[in-house]
């Protein structure tokens, strides 16, 4: 008998459940049974929430809208003449290897060699492209094979860069002649990189400023070494944009000018003071 009470005694200490008391907490209380103050504290922090979520998304939109109006006040204020690519096949474009960036143009002025602003080659490594992008044999990327700079104090950088191409590129180039003597009394142009990736170029006329008035806009640049144009329209000048005249090549863009100013005016390197350095690394001038 005593065995069986024992057995008993196990099995209903065995079927005991102990009991847990559950307990609310902040989060968990219902609405109706918290206090005044409670329901306070739960507004206040909804609304601070929601206040600073509404801010945010104001000040976005502010900023988008304000982004979009300086660009389209930037735009409104550009006036680029545009040409086809092909009509100016001696314009080499640089990209940047790592992005396909288009840096600057330069002047093909061999048939391996193209003259570019030293500030072109400053990002990293890059490559060419050359001539019209509907010839198949066009299309492809022209590796840079060597670098070889001039000194130039007329250029920001006091730095020029030729690029050396050895793979053949007569078929997609047209070689742009060093000029002797530019005229000034007659207008020049300035072929320039497009604002936005395409098959265009920028084009604008200019009347060259008084060879011993010139203004440039970098200070340290050498005004004997230097061609400054006036009267330039509603379109950036870039660093190594090339100065045309007659068929001719006659400066490379000193540096990049996004606005003009009330002057209207921008400088060029003027090439013939460094013909002969050309000329000794084997470039036809």
């Amino acid at each position: 008998m005593e065995d069986l009470k024992e057995n008993n005694t196990i099995i209903v200490e065995q079927d005991t459940v102990e009991e847990y008391e559950f307990k609310y907490n902040f989060l968990n209380t219902p609405w109706d049974d918290r206090s005044n103050k409670s329901k306070v504290g739960i507004i206040t922090l909804l609304t601070v929430i929601f206040t600073g979520i509404a801010a945010c998304v104001i000040n976005n939109l502010c900023i988008h809208y304000k982004g979009f109006q300086y660009s389209k006040i930037i735009n409104n204020d550009i006036k680029c003449h545009l040409v086809k690519m092909d009509d100016y096949s001696f314009t080499a474009r640089i990209h940047l290897a790592s992005t396909q960036q288009l840096l600057c143009v330069g002047a093909i002025i061999s048939s391996s060699a193209v003259l570019a602003n030293g500030i072109c080659v400053k990002a990293g490594p890059i490559f060419l492209r050359l001539g019209s992008l509907a010839e198949p044999r066009c299309k492809k990327r022209f590796s840079v094979d060597a670098v070889e700079p001039i000194q130039h104090d007329g250029v920001i950088g006091n730095t020029l860069v030729l690029l050396y191409i050895y793979e053949n590129i007569v078929d997609c180039a047209k070689i742009i002649r060093i000029g002797q003597q530019i005229d000034w009394n007659s207008t020049a142009y300035i072929i320039g990189r497009p604002l936005h990736m395409g098959k265009t170029l920028s084009r604008q006329p200019a009347t060259l400023a008084n060879q011993y008035d010139s203004n440039p806009p970098v200070k340290n640049l050498n005004k004997k070494h230097i061609i400054c144009m006036k009267n330039l329209a509603r379109c950036p000048v870039r660093a190594s944009d090339l100065l045309i005249q007659n068929g001719y090549l006659f400066g490379l863009a000193s540096t990049s000018i996004h606005h003009t100013g009330p002057s209207k005016s921008a400088c060029f390197a003027d090439l013939n003071v460094v013909r002969h350095e050309i000329s000794d690394l084997g470039a036809e001038v």
